[in-house]
């Protein structure tokens, strides 16, 4: 609904309706608030969240007000809600799974049965999920990422629309994909979506789980008045599976008459074809940074899919991977993520993500923000880095020093455990974010030496991912 506003969720509201009252103002009048408003934004639940769902999180929430979550630990109230037809499968191969925005995803697979134990240092998991990433890096890995938010934008003027939304250039025609980013007038980043030019006038526009809403509404609420354009939200109607590493390309060889060679299929392309019989929206691109696909099928017959996959696989060392592993892999290729790296209260500049966007290209939402914050000094900017950290790696909110002298946060960072470094990202002071400076940063009370890096740790020049 146009020009609706709520501000909800919180259960202290006496306490924080003045500030709420202000901040939701800021948001009415000016399209932004001064500080990131997405904890209190309704649209971080979707219509899962129902009276039973609801009941059973106010509940957990109530009972545990004053604990604080461990990282790793998960709260069972309301699950599961949001399952994919793989969900017992994977639960039976030892998948131990997390929830976001009411999916069931997995996050790392159990050999023996064990659980984890929850807390801020390196746990018993912590070799397991070394294991995954290895397997994807090595041989071939499978996940069920069906959790991303799809919708299928169509008609006319669709093109139009969706050029004016974002700040990358458009693919050039069918087949072609791209990752760009959707903004405000003022240039903070609003989404990250994938977009893939399908065919004529048909788009195929994909976003992190949590934006699957917020993502919609701006499909929906930027077109004009007379424009023709259709947008369907198809995230239930379509699970994806990942199936990544150098080993990828013969697997799927085995179950497919498409063409997957490198001239034929290239990086960042994507394509109709039909593997083991089930159709797919095979897209190549995907958020490890190795050779793979991210393969759209019909939720009906993922299951058809994932068992061909894992039986073609046996002479691959084919293996399940999850969140943890994904999380780990793509720290080691240096790439942002949406709500840690990627937030509206900065833009792409300071993210040192200029490369995406398209300034020659006509206008588009944010576009004179940006510019101007280009040609502007910079109050903070973000750097890749190196930890020399002990038993505990980077989570998000850790202090970086110079000296005394507090010059940075930390927005997330983990273990990788190819390149067997801790990396972090994190928002520094722009005098120090040459690659190469050494500054410190506090993990549960010790510092320890953070070196900025000029690039990726994995696979600088992108070569796993083009061959």
């Amino acid at each position: 609904m146009r020009n609706f506003w709520q501000c909800c969720g919180s259960s202290i509201g006496i306490a924080q309706g003045a500030g709420c009252g202000k901040y939701l103002a800021q948001w009415m009048v000016h399209g932004q608030a001064e500080i990131n408003m997405r904890e209190f934004d309704p649209r971080r639940f979707g219509a899962y969240a129902d009276n039973e769902y609801t009941r059973a999180k106010s509940f957990d929430d109530y009972e545990n007000m004053f604990a604080t979550p461990l990282p790793g630990e998960e709260r069972d109230a309301g699950r599961p809600n949001r399952t994919t037809p793989l969900y017992e499968t994977l639960k039976a191969r030892g998948a131990v799974h997390t929830e976001a925005f009411g999916w069931e995803r997995p996050k790392w697979f159990s050999p023996d049965g064990r659980q984890e134990e929850p807390g801020f240092r390196r746990n018993n998991v912590f070799g397991i999920v070394a294991g995954e990433c290895r397997a994807v890096r090595e041989h071939v890995g499978v996940m069920d990422l069906s959790s991303f938010a799809k919708c299928d934008v169509s008609g006319p003027d669709a093109p139009a629309l969706l050029d004016r939304i974002t700040a990358n250039r458009m693919p050039r025609g069918p087949g072609g994909l791209v990752l760009t980013h959707m903004l405000s007038a003022d240039g903070m980043i609003e989404g990250e979506v994938t977009i893939t030019h399908l065919a004529d006038d048909r788009f195929f526009v994909l976003s992190g789980v949590a934006t699957e809403l917020e993502v919609l509404d701006k499909l929906v609420q930027s077109v004009r008045d007379g424009e023709d354009v259709t947008t369907a939200n198809v995230t239930d109607d379509y699970g994806m599976l990942v199936v990544a590493g150098p080993k990828s390309r013969e697997l799927l060889a085995r179950l497919t008459d498409a063409d997957l060679a490198n001239d034929r299929f290239p990086w960042l392309t994507g394509q109709q074809i039909d593997i083991a019989g089930v159709p797919c929206r095979a897209l190549r691109v995907n958020y490890v940074g190795e050779l793979g696909w991210e393969l759209h099928a019909p939720m009906a017959q993922l299951a058809k899919l994932y068992d061909a996959i894992w039986n073609a696989g046996g002479d691959f060392a084919i293996a399940d991977f999850g969140a943890y592993a994904v999380n780990s892999l793509r720290m080691e290729k240096a790439y942002r993520g949406l709500g840690s790296e990627l937030t509206n209260e900065i833009t792409l500049i300071e993210a040192d993500m200029a490369r995406f966007v398209a300034f020659d290209k006509g206008d588009f939402i944010g576009k004179k923000a940006t510019q101007s914050r280009q040609d502007s000094q910079l109050s903070t900017r973000l750097v890749y880095a190196e930890v020399d950290a002990g038993d505990s790696d980077i989570l998000g909110g850790e202090p970086v020093f110079q000296g005394s002298d507090v010059v940075g946060v930390c927005t997330s960072g983990g273990y990788g455990h190819v390149v067997r470094k801790s990396l972090a990202f994190a928002y520094v002071d722009p005098q120090f974010s040459d690659p190469g400076t050494v500054l410190e940063v506090q993990i549960l009370g010790e510092r320890y030496p953070l070196r900025t890096l000029g690039e990726p740790a994995y696979d600088p020049q992108n070569t796993k991912m083009r061959g």
